[in-house]
């Protein structure tokens, strides 16, 4: 009797894999893999076929997060405001072009021009296909399906640069681009599978500012910025803290992180449809303190790799935790909004730590103070988020 008992409650929840579900998910993962995988080749491509130097080279390749983060409450007001599906269609679409322009461009100024685009596009089209993922979730396994969701960036985080470099000495640049443009045409062949509900239409005053920010999320928005914050030199600098520290193989670091960012993303999703979310955010905010003074104290390679894990565990925890809280925090009609306000504060913390990072690396002649800067910054965060920000998510949740 139990057993049956249960396999009906079972069978009672709302289907989480859907169609619609697991065809953006797939897309998904298309677009950051055709990303990620040109990410370790555009640099070399830049120097074979231009010839310049690293500091134009790295201006280039830096215009495609300026691109993406100057869009993001532009992309949230449009995803709220116009059709979904279509948006997400051009804006991939847009997105598959680019990679046409890095080959077929000559000139330097039109392949920075090219570069800004492609984080524009890319922008637009992930805060879409966020926000379509989110609309196909029951509310009931909303933070379960985000983190399922999430898994989809993890995988191509992890096997995107790997093969991108795997191709690039096997069969040359030509080879790298051709993949990422076949596997974008895939990608949108998906997205005009998508069956999306047309929403109903309501009336916004002309220039509320909670079109382009969720001004109810500015708690999450302003700690999220915190924890990319410390991530950025990590994008950056972490092979050069490795060379300094005389630990080889820091590609393994990444693999590290995205192995702790899957298993979490996992385990963490279902807990937060439980009523732990707030709890498992603090959770992930106090292992990313100790993760990041473990790295910025390291002197053997044991504790380098374990922090890598360490931070892939945190971010596990954090990354659907601070979206959930924010698609809570927001209206039906302002799931674009919320998404956008989630992805600004990553790509703004992202960018800032890079900057900051790469001065302190060359005032102090050394990327450890770098790392000890950000724990610090993650102390502060913590502290805002147990104190204030957890509670102010608790008093103005609108679902979950």
């Amino acid at each position: 009797m139990d057993t049956e008992r249960n396999s009906i409650v079972k069978d009672d929840r709302p289907a989480l894999w859907t169609r619609n579900f697991v065809t953006v998910a797939a897309a998904n993962f298309l677009l950051f893999f055709s990303f990620y995988q040109l990410l370790p080749v555009l640099p070399l491509y830049i120097f074979e076929k231009f010839q310049t130097d690293n500091s134009t080279a790295g201006i280039i390749i830096s215009l495609y997060t300026i691109g993406a983060l100057a869009c993001r409450p532009f992309a949230g007001f449009l995803v709220d405001t116009l059709s979904r599906k279509p948006l997400y269609f051009w804006t991939f679409f847009g997105f598959s072009l680019c990679f046409i322009g890095y080959k077929a461009i000559g000139i330097l100024p039109l392949l920075a021009l090219v570069r800004f685009l492609h984080g524009v596009f890319f922008g637009i089209s992930t805060t879409a296909s966020n926000t379509v993922a989110i609309d196909a979730l029951p509310a009931s396994r909303r933070g379960e399906g985000i983190g399922y969701f999430g898994i989809s960036v993890n995988l191509a985080f992890a096997t995107g640069p790997m093969t991108g470099m795997f191709l690039y000495e096997g069969l040359g640049s030509n080879v790298v681009f051709a993949t990422s443009i076949a596997l974008c045409v895939i990608g949108l062949i998906l997205v005009k599978t998508l069956h999306v509900k047309p929403r109903p239409k309501i009336s916004h005053p002309p220039l509320s500012l909670d079109r382009f920010f969720l001004t109810r999320a500015i708690p999450q928005f302003l700690n999220f910025i915190f924890v990319g914050f410390a991530y950025g030199p990590v994008t950056n600098y972490i092979a050069l803290y490795a060379k300094e520290l005389g630990i080889e193989g820091s590609g393994w670091f990444y693999a590290l992180i995205a192995a702790g960012l899957i298993m979490n993303r996992v385990l963490t999703g279902r807990l937060i449809d439980r009523g732990w979310l707030t709890r498992l955010v603090g959770m992930g905010m106090t292992i990313n303190v100790i993760a990041y003074t473990i790295l910025s104290f390291s002197n053997s390679a044991i504790a380098f790799f374990a922090s890598a894990f360490l931070i892939g565990t945190s971010l596990g925890l954090i990354f659907p935790g601070y979206q959930t809280m924010c698609v809570n925090l927001a209206r039906h009609d302002q799931r674009g909004t919320a998404n956008s306000t989630y992805l600004s504060g990553w790509d703004i913390g992202i960018g800032a730590g890079i900057l900051v990072g790469g001065s302190m690396a060359e005032y102090f002649g050394m990327h450890r103070q770098v790392f000890i800067a950000c724990a610090i910054a993650l102390v502060l965060a913590d502290i805002m988020y147990l104190t204030y920000t957890s509670r102010h998510y608790q008093k103005n949740k609108l679902e979950g």
